[in-house]
């Protein structure tokens, strides 16, 4: 009798132990109880092609009768636009990065599926500020897909030939002087930066001191104090030639390839770009956070990022938001998506997994984990329907000629009245 109870309580642990393994593996649970079968369209652009391939993939192999068609477009914002005019339902799922997000909910009101009642645990899993982004008058559109925390990649290789441990550079004073030796000795460009909105070094140092263009009430902040520390570190790392700009990724990625740069400003697509497609270089690069302003003070920056968006519109709503919630939930599919294409998860339980926290050995370092750390640290962006009506405004106004021996508060306080007005 004994014996019978003993192999009982085994078999009952066995499949307790498998069910956690199981769980561990995958927490993508099907809220649905029938088979689930159907079509579902999404729109997306190239930026995001492969990883929603990846999940589509993986999905169909999991539900054998749901067909998902991924349509690829480099104008998905205004084919969605055009099928909002044209009450066209083909359209049920679209991907739309943070900074244009409250712009298309603004321009496009009624155009997208109010999900807060299906948020759940999810929002307790990102940052607040990825959710507010989705949100409109206390009503969530949309569910946040992934992030990007910046990091700089930087060759070791040749700056320890030069005697510079980076470890010791904590500050971007710091950072300027290793520039100096660095051109002096080795006549190479310090950091590389590609000025997109993903990667405007000006928004990127906002952020590592809480502000962006607007404050949380959606208000202009040019006229806050640590927009001058920002200003006035930029000023000085061009005019000490630290930063040089590059006018796409492209030629950013092909310049530090080509030992051009010794550095530069990197996303997680980067990240996963180096490993899978430059293999001869690994080993040469390392990885570390973005300097602070002061010893001590903040080195984490997050900008960018991306959500799924479902169409009112849509005659397969029950579809879309199971398809996504594999998307963003299944821990194997993000896990494989952030290595093979830097699509970076903003659910955060992923980053206590053990693949995500292993030792990567083309840069030395837990560089995945270091992400996730920054991801964790950095403030909001506060994006509004008015970012990119004055994003490139802005950006001429601080460009590097028109600040040469003007007053940086004076500049300041003149796209304060700028942006006030328009």
């Amino acid at each position: 009798m004994k014996k019978g109870i003993k192999v009982l309580t085994m078999a009952v642990l066995l499949t307790m132990i498998t069910s956690a393994i199981s769980c561990k593996r995958n927490n993508y649970v099907s809220k649905n109880t029938d088979e689930l079968q159907g079509k579902v369209t999404i729109l997306t652009d190239k930026n995001h092609e492969q990883s929603l391939k990846m999940a589509v993939q993986s999905f169909q192999k999991l539900h054998k009768k749901v067909n998902i068609d991924l349509k690829v477009d480099d104008n998905s914002y205004g084919k969605f636009e055009e099928s909002v005019k044209n009450k066209d339902k083909t359209i049920d799922i679209i991907t739309i990065d943070d900074s244009y997000t409250q712009y298309y909910l603004n321009k496009l009101p009624g155009a997208f599926l109010d999900v807060s009642d299906d948020m759940g645990n999810y929002k307790n899993k990102v940052s607040k500020g990825k959710v507010g982004n989705l949100t409109q008058k206390s009503k969530v559109y949309g569910f946040p897909w992934s992030t990007s925390p910046k990091v700089i990649l930087y060759r070791k290789d040749i700056l320890d030939s030069e005697g510079i441990n980076m470890n010791d550079t904590k500050t971007w004073d710091d950072y300027i002087e290793v520039g100096k030796k660095v051109i002096q000795d080795k006549g190479k460009k310090v950091i590389g930066n590609v000025e997109n909105e993903n990667s405007d070094i000006y928004l990127l140092l906002a952020n590592q001191l809480g502000k962006s263009y607007f404050n949380e009430e959606g208000k202009p902040s040019f006229n806050d104090k640590e927009w001058i520390s920002v200003v006035d570190m930029v000023k000085k790392m061009y005019s000490q030639g630290t930063v040089c700009d590059y006018n796409t990724k492209e030629e950013l990625i092909n310049a530090a390839k080509s030992e051009e740069i010794v550095s530069f400003i990197a996303s997680p697509s980067d990240i996963s770009y180096f490993v899978n497609n430059v293999p001869d270089q690994k080993g040469k690069w390392s990885v570390m956070k973005l300097p602070s302003f002061e010893p001590g003070g903040n080195r984490d920056t997050s900008l960018g990022g991306c959500n799924l968006m479902i169409s009112k519109m849509s005659t397969n709503v029950k579809l879309s938001k199971e398809f996504i919630n594999f998307t963003i939930s299944d821990k194997e599919v993000d896990l494989d998506s952030m290595l093979k294409c830097g699509s970076f998860p903003v659910v955060n339980d992923i980053y206590n997994l053990e693949k995500f926290n292993k030792f990567e050995d083309y840069f030395n370092a837990t560089v995945w984990d270091l992400l996730g750390n920054v991801e964790n640290g950095a403030y909001a962006v506060t994006y509004t329907p008015y970012f990119f009506n004055i994003r490139y405004d802005v950006k001429n106004a601080l460009a590097q000629p028109n600040l040469v021996n003007k007053d940086t508060k004076t500049v300041l306080d003149s796209i304060q009245k700028y942006v006030e007005k328009k």
